[in-house]
């Protein structure tokens, strides 16, 4: 807020007071906001310094930094029919003429005449603007309302209006001028309210600009930025007092800085045994429940006490502290119940249980996907022959890997689904290998966590992941948009990932050939393999071309190893090409090295040349052809031992070296020339060395 404004500007205020909201509502509501001000501004011509927007669980703000009293004015020139049609052969204005000038409000006598590159016209300037900007943001506030989404909404007065929640005041100011307008039966005013845990006592608020002051003195703090630092300091504070730290990711810091308009922390412990719940459990009762933050000592382990988020101080803190540690005690419980009724349960019972639960109509069960997770990790092992690979413990963690889906806590907490089976299968005294790799078997769960470790965990998670892409393909299930329910994406982006972190090569498409023979047989007579698999390849090639860019590579040297994946179905060979281009691109020759393949592509366009077409040397009337292919076939006979193990840098480095031939190919052989013998033995020099080139990358794609 600009404290030194001049006397024609002044700040502009939007406060919708409302019944608590949830804290995942008020981001989206905020950007809106801003987004629907600005537009609407833009187009009135209101011009301002700054937008900003902030919210509470009771409050949605928006503030308008140094607008303009007036609207901005113009001159437009409004053009009408032919200047022909002024007046008439009498004298007398035309009808055409009466009717423009009543549409811009004038008469003809008003009318000009001006010249344009299509003949004279009629034609009217006025100015436009300059009306009061208080008087249009009658007209914008109640629009910016009326045009909030939510995720839901409701209905509570006779006007039948939708909102998040019931609204319950509105405060529309400039400067210290209100904004008159009403809607959903609330009449817009210069009141507002203070702190809840204070009796939410209301309040005059004499300008815009002494908003957020006025509602500071209260004890509400209205910006989000300062409120969060208030947030930060008291659970910094809380944790010193406790000599712990305090674990505060920044999903819950913002959960919590949306539910209090003063933050305040309050301590508590509760009972050690529930301690012996899983880490994971405690986090998400705390967290997911009463959006407590979990305390741990030096050595990173849990300790039996929390940090609560109240909103506002008061005398009854410690009543607070009591409740807040009764609820929590009473969401353990429940959880503890959980945990041991399943500890009860033998693994084998417990996992015998998936045979009831439906994956896909068409798919089966998901003891049914068990199985095939199976075989897909057989797959996997005999085609990347890994030699340390412990097959056995490979293909049991596989059996297990979807067990807690029968567990009660899972019904109870979905979110720990994928982390309950390690502790089932450690309860069953199954192998540390066999657990670990079941605990990591949904890893990574995001596009920078953490990925599998050993082969084993990489293998079973490679498994699972495919399944669900091909499965889910097979039956039709199509991502578009936000339209995810099965999560392909993230599959396909952790499974290239994993593949290229580990350094995993192997053939795709050859996988997914092995692979569809183990999909029920009404699903394989649905489909076309071919048109299958591709398109499983370019869903999987799009999430590694993020993982690629991510890396530092350029979007043109991703996109010329692209024909190559899509052939194959090999990652790690596409990494290789890629990083190898990377490093060329160095060589202050290669730019234009990749310019002249692409002008040799392009010559062959239009040509029938085949790749097995061999020139005939007799033919040759230039040095500089007999050069370029004296130089194409020593390359050509080093190709396949350079390229054996995939160490396209130094095959690279050696086109490289025909440069300067090329170079001299075409600054001093004519390709197209009459003699078809003569030319057709050209082209086949300029195929054989696109043949030669195409073996690493597709050059022509390189932007230079």
């Amino acid at each position: 807020m600009n404290k030194n404004k001049p006397a024609n500007k002044r700040d502009a205020l939007l406060e919708i007071r409302i019944e608590n909201i949830p804290a995942r509502f008020i981001i989206s509501a905020k950007r809106q906001m801003e987004k629907i001000a600005i537009d609407n501004l833009s187009k009135l011509g209101i011009k301002y310094e700054s937008i900003e927007s902030f919210g509470t669980y009771k409050r949605l703000v928006l503030y308008i930094n140094a607008m303009e009293a007036k609207t901005e004015e113009k001159t437009v020139m409004a053009t009408g029919p032919s200047a022909k049609l002024l007046k008439d052969e009498k004298g007398k204005y035309t009808p055409q003429s009466f009717g423009f000038a009543k549409s811009q409000k004038t008469t003809p006598d008003k009318l000009k005449v001006i010249n344009t590159p299509k003949g004279d016209f009629l034609a009217v300037e006025r100015k436009i603007g300059g009306e009061p900007a208080s008087k249009k943001l009658a007209e914008i506030f109640p629009h910016i309302i009326s045009k909030l989404q939510f995720p839901k909404t409701m209905v509570w007065e006779k006007e039948r209006f939708r909102f998040a929640r019931p609204i319950r005041g509105l405060m529309a100011l400039h400067g210290e001028k209100i904004i008159t307008f009403k809607l959903a039966g609330v009449k817009a005013a210069r009141k507002t309210v203070g702190l809840s845990a204070k009796g939410s006592k209301e309040i005059t608020v004499k300008t815009a600009e002494k908003y957020f002051k006025t509602l500071e003195n209260l004890n509400v703090i209205v910006k989000d930025e300062k409120r969060l630092a208030i947030l930060n300091k008291e659970i910094s504070s809380a944790s010193k007092r406790m000599k712990l730290t305090a674990n505060s990711d920044k999903e819950l810091l913002e959960e919590n800085l949306y539910l209090v308009e003063y933050p305040v922390s309050v301590v508590g412990g509760f009972s050690k045994e529930f301690l012996d719940l899983p880490v994971e459990l405690v986090h998400l009762v705390m967290k997911s429940q009463l959006k407590f933050f979990t305390v741990e000592n030096s050595k990173g382990e849990l300790e039996p006490y929390f940090i609560g988020i109240r909103d506002g101080i008061s005398k009854g803190q410690k009543n607070v502290r009591d409740g807040f540690k009764n609820v929590l005690e009473a969401r353990f419980k429940d959880a503890l119940f959980f945990y041991k009724k399943d500890l009860s349960v033998p693994l084998d019972l417990m996992n015998d249980k998936l045979k009831d639960i439906i994956f896909h109509q068409g798919l089966g069960t998901m003891h049914d996907k068990c199985l095939r997770i199976r075989e897909f990790s057989a797959i996997f092992s005999k085609m990347l022959n890994l030699e340390k690979l412990n097959k056995e413990e490979t293909f049991k963690a596989s059996e297990y890997v979807y067990c807690d889906l029968a567990s009660e806590l899972v019904k109870e907490f979905t979110e720990l689904q994928g982390i309950m089976a390690y502790y089932y299968a450690k309860n069953a005294k199954l192998s540390k290998g066999i657990c670990k790799t079941i605990k990591e078997f949904y890893w990574p769960l995001s596009f920078s966590s953490a990925l599998p470790v050993s082969d084993e965990s990489s293998l079973v998670s490679l498994a699972g992941k495919i399944d669900t892409v091909l499965s889910s393909f097979a039956v039709g299930i199509v991502v578009t948009g936000s339209a995810d329910p099965y999560g392909l994406r993230r599959h396909a982006m952790g499974f290239a990932r994993i593949i290229l972190a580990k350094k995993f090569s192997l053939n795709l498409k050859v996988f997914l050939k092995e692979a569809f023979e183990f999909l029920p047989e009404i699903v394989k007579e649905k489909n076309d393999k071919e048109k299958l698999f591709g398109n499983i390849l370019e869903f999987i090639w799009q999430r590694a071309e993020a993982v690629f860019a991510e890396s530092g590579y350029k979007f043109d040297e991703i996109r010329a190893v692209k024909s190559y994946f899509m052939e194959s179905g090999d990652l790690m060979n596409a990494a290789q090409r890629i990083k190898s281009l990377n490093v060329m691109r160095k060589n202050p020759d290669f730019d234009s090295l990749a310019a002249s393949f692409k002008r040799a592509k392009n010559i062959l366009k239009q040509t029938a040349i085949k790749e097995t077409d061999i020139p005939n040397e007799a033919l040759f009337e230039e040095a500089a052809e007999k050069e370029l292919y004296k130089n194409i076939k020593t390359l050509s006979s080093m190709a396949e031992v350079m390229l054996k193990n995939n160490d396209y840098s130094v095959y690279l480095a050696e086109l490289v070296k025909i440069k300067p031939s090329l170079d001299g190919f075409f600054d001093n052989v004519m390709v197209m020339v009459k003699d078809e013998k003569i030319k057709e033995n050209r082209l086949k020099i300029i195929k054989s060395l696109v043949v030669l080139f195409a073996k690493a990358a597709d050059l022509s794609q390189i932007q230079v």
